[in-house]
């Protein structure tokens, strides 16, 4: 376990990985003394060592962190939450994500690019970094605008008309501005005026005095003005805003003078001159008018918190970079008010603690630990703003936790389009479409995509890693009901192996229950279960395998199960895991439902992807009917998790020891 104070040295050391910095510097920084942080780098040379990285020290010169595998350094800075949002833009592993931070750099910052610094940064490859560049090219040219290079520095070329289009569409469009107004009780702002009337407002009068703002911050800064129209409407005002008269004569506070005169021509009352003074606020403090190890330290506590309220609630905030820089912006202004002794008051706080008490419970208990703010009186309304930050990520993440859905219709198109509607009629707030298919037409990289399948095909004899619930083309209401089951049971924002199944056994504890499953084990498997000491070659152990699945079965079944299996292999994934595959035929071909089963200690070479294959379940369904072999499939399902089982199963030396073990499977499976 990392402590904190271990967690901000590996920090710094990232931030200035290319500088030695001294015991003596490193200990002011922490608050630490000298030799606490030698001990905590001793310390930490061999983690570091292990996870592509080396602490190097230089007599008279100090410490320099240096990195050898980018790739598993990395890996362990995301496993520990340790990349800084200034520096590795921990959020930029994915390509949509990396190029949104690029778009924010080269339109809202207005910032050139340098590829290779960018690279070191996000500790992404420069010819990846290239290949996003080439995709923003063709995301601009349909704005006439253009991606520029001038002595190795990329820029943006274009009217600034054509660049604030762009920036509308593209950063602030529904899912980023609106996402507050899906907050029913703040619903009320849009009466005077919209959210993205405000944004445009803002976004003209900021890029025109040239003041740089993210995404983030200009959606803070709505989100204050529509407040501050909120409190004025309710008759309440900022009072006694002491600002320095110096302040009258600085850009932001010229740029705030102009919004409230647009904001005012289009709400049709008066903004007093504290609400100007405290736009002003806001805007310094979002346009570097705060020193970066500020903000530095302020994310390493505000991380440490999002770990703490993530492990208490369950959703998960520490990967919500738009959460964490939102606060941010948010106490920064906040620290001002607050030492200046400024109170705050919020119209909401009455709505907030009705309906959401136990988030602003939360939110209060754990940032008033906060060591910028643990030496402050803090009203209520100020715990009540940041709440809202955590109840709009809240929004976010269940909006973008509907469970992802492929539909499987037969050829029909107007069948699958019924069964489609109906799908969204019943389960629009919770079931996200990703495609309607038939069943020739499923790519197999869909399914990687998707939580479950709901076919209106019988997919019994077909083995999937995800929930298939065979319904009506007419969705009747017993369907809607095995769904909605499914889906209240399903745990939030993790993904359970689940396969849909109804048994006439309802009760798991009782003997016929498990006389039953015994049974079940022994009619698919126990005649073809084999333990693969001697290793044997993949095609050895199939061919074993398909021979005794041959067993009282019609001539050519052997060939015909070979050539089925291929077309499933076509059809999607057969490796559940990197040590269990289920081949299977993508049509029934034996007579009677069988298990052929291998377990093989050792490991089996599969493939260069596959190189240690410890558990083969050969399924043989029955073109007749498969009353039971949906209990089996479904505890292979549930095996891919249960690592401990796995282990024991292993050890097994006779099939009476793999049935006792698998009935347990079973058991958890139901």
């Amino acid at each position: 376990m990392i402590k904190n104070k271990q967690r901000e040295l590996i920090s710094l050391l990232v931030r200035s990985k290319n500088l030695f910095k001294s015991s003596v510097l490193l200990a002011t920084e922490l608050s630490l003394s000298d030799r606490t942080v030698r001990t905590y780098l001793n310390d930490l040379k061999t983690l570091i060592a292990e996870n592509g990285g080396i602490i190097v020290s230089k007599q008279g010169y100090g410490y320099q962190l240096q990195i050898k595998d980018r790739t598993a350094f990395n890996s362990f800075l995301i496993e520990h939450h340790l990349l800084d949002s200034h520096e590795e833009q921990s959020n930029c592993r994915e390509v949509n994500q990396r190029k949104h931070y690029i778009l924010n750099l080269l339109l809202l910052e207005s910032q050139k690019i340098d590829i290779e610094a960018l690279s070191e940064q996000l500790f992404i490859s420069s010819s990846q970094l290239s290949k996003d560049m080439l995709e923003i090219k063709s995301q601009l040219q349909p704005y006439e605008l253009s991606l520029k290079k001038n002595k190795a520095l990329f820029y943006v070329e274009g009217a600034e008309k054509a660049k604030r289009h762009f920036i509308m569409s593209y950063f602030f469009h529904e899912e980023s501005i609106n996402f507050l107004q899906r907050l029913t009780y703040l619903s009320t702002f849009s009466d005077a005026i919209s959210f993205d009337t405000l944004t445009i407002i803002i976004l003209d009068e900021c890029r025109e005095a040239k003041i740089k703002l993210s995404d983030v911050m200009m959606q803070n800064i709505v989100l204050h003005l529509s407040l501050s129209i909120k409190r004025l409407q309710s008759g309440l005002s900022i009072q006694n805003l002491n600002m320095p008269d110096s302040t009258n004569k600085t850009i932001e506070y010229q740029v705030a003078k102009k919004i409230i005169d647009r904001i005012e021509a289009v709400i049709g009352f008066h903004f007093p001159k504290e609400e100007r003074m405290y736009l002003t606020l806001h805007l310094m403090s979002k346009s570097n008018y705060i020193q970066y190890d500020f903000d530095s330290q302020l994310s390493l506590a505000v991380s440490d918190l999002l770990i703490q309220i993530q492990q208490e609630t369950g959703y998960q905030f520490v990967k919500d970079e738009q959460l964490k820089n939102g606060l941010i912006q948010h106490l920064k202004p906040m620290l001002v008010r607050l030492k200046q002794n400024i109170k705050l008051e919020n119209p909401l706080l009455n709505e907030i603690k009705t309906c959401c008490l136990d988030m602003f419970e939360l939110v209060k208990h754990y940032f008033s630990q906060l060591p910028n703010l643990n030496k402050f009186t803090i009203q209520d309304g100020e715990w009540g703003y940041l709440t809202l930050h955590f109840l709009a990520a809240m929004e976010k993440l269940k909006n973008e936790q509907k469970a992802k859905v492929l539909i499987i219709c037969a050829t029909g198109l107007g069948s699958a389009q019924l069964l489609k509607n109906r799908v969204e009629c019943e389960f629009d707030e919770r079931i996200k479409i990703i495609a309607t298919r038939g069943y020739y037409e499923i790519e197999p990289e869909m399914l990687n995509e998707i939580d479950f399948i709901i076919s209106s095909v019988d997919l019994s004899t077909k083995v999937f890693k995800i929930p298939v619930f065979h319904v009506s083309v007419f969705f009747p209401e017993e369907d809607v009901q095995k769904i909605r089951r499914y889906l209240t049971s399903r745990k939030m924002f993790t993904s359970t192996p689940y396969h849909s199944s109804i048994s006439k056994f309802k009760s798991p504890n009782s003997q016929n229950y498990l006389t039953h499953i015994e049974q079940v084990i022994d009619d698919l498997s126990a005649d073809y279960f084999y333990l693969c000491q001697p290793p044997l070659s993949k095609e050895e152990l199939l061919d074993l395998l398909l021979d005794r699945l041959a067993i009282n079965e019609a001539d050519g079944y052997k060939q015909e199960m070979i050539k089925q299996m291929e077309n499933r292999m076509m059809l999607g994934d057969i490796f559940f895991s990197h040590t269990i595959v289920v081949p299977h035929p993508s049509i029934p071909v034996g007579k009677l439902s069988k298990i052929g089963i291998a377990i093989i200690p050792d490991g089996l070479f599969w493939d260069e992807n596959y190189p240690h294959i410890k558990f083969i379940f050969m399924i043989s369904p029955s073109i007749y009917q498969n009353p039971t072999l949906t209990l089996m499939t479904k505890a292979i399902v549930t095996l891919i998790d249960d690592l401990d089982l796995q282990n024991q199963l292993l050890h097994c030396q006779t099939f009476a020891e793999f049935k006792s073990l698998f009935i347990h499977l079973i058991e958890k499976g139901v």
